[in-house]
């Protein structure tokens, strides 16, 4: 468990160094969404061919809803750039959730990714015939600007040209610059089994008070066992030079030697188990 957490904030540095938006002065350019939006057949998996500003590979997005509250959510997975760059096969997913502000016009959406530390952003879907292609255009309000995102999106990992000139002349009709996108390469794409280290997945619950307290302890206790064989090493040492003066000395302090080595080793780590006990109840 804190090994595949500490790998989950390696992805999370990583990701600081990876933007897939555009930033600009001003407020966000309107986009209208599709009329009459049909979530229902929206539902299910899109491959990214092109998206602003990444240079990420295997893209997809699952848009999920959920049976019990009809809430909806939408799965981000791909290949973090910074470990197939190193040759390392790896899954990433972040998991967001939608919301539709006004059920009179349900393509324009709201989402909330767990690391936004901005909130809430605009998740339009601007164009889609639901069987072959769609688009999706994002926008959040930053300090004295935005940033904005577009997604072209296809049922199958390729999309012909016509969809996609078709998309970017639509965008570039609502003044946002089409020239952003990237191509996403789905040539290569590998699905990780669930155990392994480099499967990383983010959502809601990994920032839960649980998951945080859990690392706070595997912090605490390695930190303590470290601080403990530190001493237990220094414990040693003194050991050895008390031993070593008393067979030297005619005369030694009755006493001195050994409450210095107590007062510096453990012990057979008679502390360390009360000090983790501390720890534990403080969490």
């Amino acid at each position: 468990m804190a090994i595949k957490t500490s790998i989950v904030m390696v992805f999370m540095v990583c990701l600081a160094g990876v933007h897939c938006h555009t930033y600009y002065l001003g407020s966000c350019p309107r986009v209208d969404p599709v009329n009459d939006f049909d979530m229902s057949k929206f539902l299910g998996r899109w491959y990214v061919i092109q998206k602003f500003s990444t240079a990420s590979s295997c893209w997809t997005y699952d848009f999920v809803r959920n049976k019990t509250d009809d809430s909806l959510k939408i799965v981000q997975s791909r290949d973090h750039v910074a470990l197939d760059t190193v040759g390392l096969d790896n899954n990433y997913r972040y998991t967001g959730t939608l919301d539709v502000p006004d059920l009179n016009r349900p393509g324009f959406m709201r989402v909330r990714f767990p690391m936004s530390l901005a909130g809430k952003a605009d998740y339009v879907v601007f164009s889609t015939d639901y069987d072959n292609y769609a688009a999706i255009y994002s926008c959040q309000s930053i300090l004295f600007g935005h940033r904005r995102s577009a997604s072209i999106l296809s049922r199958r990992p390729t999309l012909d040209q016509p969809y996609i000139n078709k998309i970017r002349t639509k965008l570039d009709s609502f003044g946002v610059d089409p020239h952003d996108f990237s191509i996403i390469d789905h040539t290569d794409c590998k699905t990780l089994p669930s155990t392994s280290l480099l499967n990383v997945e983010v959502n809601q619950n990994t920032f839960s008070t649980g998951n945080v307290i859990n690392v706070a302890k595997d912090v605490g206790k390695t930190v303590v066992n470290g601080v403990v064989d530190v001493a237990q090493g220094v414990g040693t040492i003194v050991n050895r030079l008390a031993n070593s003066t008393t067979t030297n000395n005619a005369v030694a302090p009755a006493g001195n030697a050994n409450r210095d080595v107590e007062f510096v080793t453990v012990g057979n780590r008679p502390n360390e188990s009360a000090f983790l006990r501390r720890i534990e109840e403080n969490f």
